[in-house]
């Protein structure tokens, strides 16, 4: 494991002006040509198969648009970026969830397929983009990006023999797509305003993560299922996280830049996080989202607002227990039997054990996690997954797939660790370096007892494995000389 990654020759900063104005005529051209056989297409094609048709054919057009409209804010890597980390919401699965029963018997929605183009394009637009970037493909196995790379490999490497191979391999080409799309935003990320314009794709696209299937929810008139949490096209256990991670990543952007146009939005929009967090019911979820909070206020030395986003998170707690269905659902699982053992958690890890003995080195394969209610008949209950992201990689891909999660773990904090110690408390560095920290921390403790990582390439999965590369560079603009225009503390001490 090692430090900072070496520089690489930057993506070109683009045409001069008259052939970037015949970019833009060829641009709207085509995609005027894309409309027409849009319509043709939606004319010929039937009823399902039109729909995804049109939303491949958006993902086209974006992805076509980027390379004649992007900016030096709007790099085209991040545009990737968003867009694999939004694909589920793009070709969300209209009706009913399909369940891992349907999926093991090879039955799924046809929004998925469509899903899978999406991320063929994302693909091809990861080849073009790259293809200008010098060192790109040794980057992928250098440095601390190496462990993402490795463990890409692995799960490719582990689908040949999983239960259901296809299916095994279409979600390892997601993380291979994730990973490439992560370590080519690396190239783009020169210095600290290019590593908040990533975080801030990250936050905008997991805004539309959490509200999408809200949105969804009120639409159907349906908000609160019959235990009493939120009812929505997603798992309570997903989106509370989900909720959690929108919640940090505003407090990280926008706790200190009141000057900027969108901070009241993006708080507004914290705030709704925070309420759709614990309206969801995910314990985990919760708890891990106040102790994040906290832990960033605790990391910046702000211990009274510290204090201050406990108390208010604890009181907004009792309010929504007291007003909504929540506390119902917070009532009987406290005097069910369900509490004792995590709602059935510690009886599942204790089942699965004996198969991880079987396959302690090769594992069954990537994916077989999801399908461990079929394989292992102690247990008593359908899981959807092992809800622990280390047992996630240990199972499928033995101990080298449970090792290189374990360094991915570790590169991480490390990292930010060296950064929150060589600048001051009050550079901007230090603020992203601390909430990233309680970003980390919070998908960590969420992975406990979620299926956060280790497992299928989800949003937290690829948001932990994005935090590598930001780490990374965080650590880079630590080292200089001069951190944001003003001296580290230790060049500071060195001075005196």
């Amino acid at each position: 494991m090692t430090g900072p990654q070496p520089g690489v020759q930057p993506y070109s900063a683009g045409p001069s002006a008259p052939s970037r104005t015949g970019s833009i005529v060829r641009t709207t051209l085509i995609a005027g040509a894309l409309a027409a056989c849009t319509a043709i297409v939606l004319g010929a094609t039937p009823a399902p198969w039109a729909w995804e048709s049109l939303r491949v054919m958006g993902v086209g057009i974006i992805l076509l648009s980027i390379f004649h409209f992007s900016a030096e804010s709007l790099k085209p890597a991040f545009v990737i970026w968003w867009l694999v980390l939004v694909s589920e919401c793009i070709f969300f699965r209209e009706g009913d969830v399909y369940s891992n029963a349907d999926a093991f018997q090879g039955t799924f929605p046809t929004a998925a397929y469509g899903e899978v183009v999406g991320w063929i394009l994302c693909f091809l637009a990861v080849l073009v983009c790259s293809a200008r970037v010098r060192g790109y493909f040794i980057r992928l196995f250098s440095g601390d990006y190496k462990w993402l790379t490795l463990f890409a490999l692995l799960c490719v490497g582990s689908s040949i023999y999983a239960p259901r191979t296809m299916l095994a391999l279409v979600w390892s080409f997601k993380l291979t797509l994730a990973v490439l799309a992560i370590v080519l935003c690396s190239t783009q990320i020169h210095d600290f305003r290019d590593t908040v314009s990533f975080l801030r794709f990250t936050f905008w696209g997991y805004v539309i993560i959490v509200l999408q299937p809200v949105v969804i929810a009120m639409m159907r008139g349906a908000l609160f299922d019959e235990e009493g949490r939120m009812s929505t096209i997603v798992s309570p256990n997903a989106l509370s996280p989900n909720a959690g991670v929108v919640l940090l990543l505003a407090l990280t952007l926008f706790s200190k830049r009141k000057g900027e146009g969108l901070y009241k939005s993006a708080i507004l929009l914290g705030i709704v996080a925070c309420v759709v967090m614990i309206l969801a019911g995910s314990k985990t979820g919760i708890l891990a989202g106040i102790f994040a909070g906290g832990l960033f206020y605790c990391v910046c030395r702000r211990f009274g607002s510290g204090l201050g986003y406990i108390a208010a998170t604890a009181v907004l707690i009792g309010i929504l227990a007291l007003t909504t269905p929540l506390g119902s659902y917070f009532h009987t699982y406290s005097e069910g039997a369900g509490a004792d053992t995590f709602s059935g958690r510690t009886l599942l890890w204790s089942a699965v054990m004996p198969a991880i003995r079987q396959k302690p080195i090769l594992g069954h394969g990537y994916m077989s996690s999801e399908f461990v209610a079929f394989q292992v008949n102690a247990v008593g209950w359908a899981a959807p997954h092992l809800h622990n992201g280390f047992l996630e990689a240990l199972y499928n891909n033995g101990v080298p797939g449970l090792l290189v999660i374990l360094a991915i773990c570790i590169v991480i904090p490390r990292n930010l660790y060296r950064v929150l110690r060589r600048v001051s408390s009050t550079d901007p560095i230090y603020r992203i370096g601390a909430g990233c920290l309680a970003l980390y921390a919070f998908l960590l403790i969420n992975g406990l007892f979620n299926s956060s990582f280790g497992g299928k390439a989800t949003a937290p999965f690829m948001v932990l494995l994005a935090l590598v590369v930001v780490s990374n560079k965080l650590l880079e603009l630590a080292s200089r000389p001069f951190a944001n225009g003003e001296p580290t503390r230790l060049d500071a001490r060195t001075s005196r």
